[in-house]
């Protein structure tokens, strides 16, 4: 399933539950966060697309532009760090694909573009914006606080590569790559791919393998779309999808991979996009719409399990396709509004919020 990310009708977003604060607002479609050492949060914004339209792709017509950026939050204040990255969105702005992950690690910062090379037309205006969906769309790239970047490998093109060779996985849908999410563990970086249905391992000279395929019960009526990675404290990795073979609630799962083996840990989510550990060893997973996939209702909300397996819904009430997840210093980080851009005419637009956890 090459597209994760769904536009809803708006909705007022003067709704609101107690803990929760908006740390930051007017952000351009939101999505994955992460917090280096000193306590700054990396921002990956997808951007709004642009003026370049590139015809119907699986959710409608697509736009692009050079819309897409990575920001900071610290002490309180934005700040960009590198912009003008590829972004292909809905005319409207809403459903961005682009810079959809950030990983600080070690005093480095690195980002995952979505999507592959090939989701651009061949017979594609030329210019600068269709250059730069060819040369960014899927890469893993390392970005530099002054603003500079570099590609440090081409994930999603390999994985859509690796799907073309592997067509029997999902005959209907194959070959396709769109890569959500990455963490760095080490020298390593695990990627994934909800188009793919894999988690793509680059390493450290920027070679990409497949470390896992995450399957669906056979008949299901769809596949697994892996949203998240995070390494536990265990040292294994926890992988939330989004779908898990069914688009009716309570099917997403979270897997648990060891050695490149995965073993589902836990059942009964719907539409997860983020996940992360806390300082306790508690896992937490964001819904994107906890009410249904593809339903007009945007309500969201963050599910933290215990190690022992309890849960507990937090956010109800304030949360609207919230995507990226990020723990620090007590407090949980969340997108919301994640398909929405910086500029929305009245309507809500991309934030983060804070929910305070102890």
């Amino acid at each position: 399933m090459a597209a994760v990310i769904l536009a809803a009708p708006p909705v007022s977003a003067s709704a609101g539950a107690p803990g929760v604060t908006v740390v930051a607002n007017h952000l351009d479609n939101p999505r994955g966060l992460s917090f280096d050492r000193a306590g700054r949060l990396y921002i990956a914004e997808a951007g709004h697309g642009g003026s370049v339209c590139l015809g119907a792709g699986p959710e409608g017509p697509q736009c692009a532009g050079r819309t897409g950026a990575v920001s900071v939050l610290w002490h309180g204040h934005l700040r960009t760090v590198v912009d003008h990255l590829a972004s292909v969105a809905a005319p409207d702005g809403t459903a961005a694909e682009g810079m959809v992950a950030v990983s600080a690690h070690r005093g480095r910062v690195y980002g995952q573009m979505a999507l592959h090379s090939a989701v651009v037309p061949p017979d594609a205006p030329s210019g600068a914006v269709v250059r730069a969906l060819r040369h960014q769309l899927g890469r893993t790239l390392a970005i530099s606080r002054n603003g500079s970047w570099s590609v440090v490998a081409s994930t999603g093109n390999v994985d859509y590569r690796w799907t073309d060779h592997h067509k029997y996985l999902q005959p209907d849908q194959f070959p396709d790559a769109n890569p959500n999410a990455i963490t760095t563990v080490g020298r390593t970086h695990y990627v994934a791919d909800a188009g793919a249905n894999l988690i793509a391992k680059v390493d450290a000279r920027g070679h990409v393998s497949t470390l896992t395929y995450l399957q669906v019960p056979r008949g299901s009526a769809t596949d697994a779309v892996p949203t998240c990675v995070a390494p536990a404290p265990d040292g294994s990795l926890y992988v939330g999808e989004l779908l898990g073979g069914s688009y009716e609630p309570g099917h997403a799962r979270v897997w648990r991979i060891v050695n490149g083996h995965a073993t589902v840990k836990w059942r009964g989510f719907t539409g997860i996009q983020g996940c992360g550990f806390d300082r306790r060893g508690n896992f937490y997973v964001t819904q994107f719409q906890t009410n249904g996939m593809f339903g007009p209702d945007p309500a969201g909300a963050v599910v933290r399990i215990t190690p022992s397996g309890h849960r507990t819904v937090l956010g109800a009430g304030s949360l609207f396709l919230p995507s990226g997840f990020a723990y620090h210093d007590g407090a949980v980080y969340v997108s919301n509004w994640s398909t929405m851009p910086a500029h929305n005419s009245g309507g809500p637009t991309g934030q983060v919020v804070r929910i305070h956890v102890g």
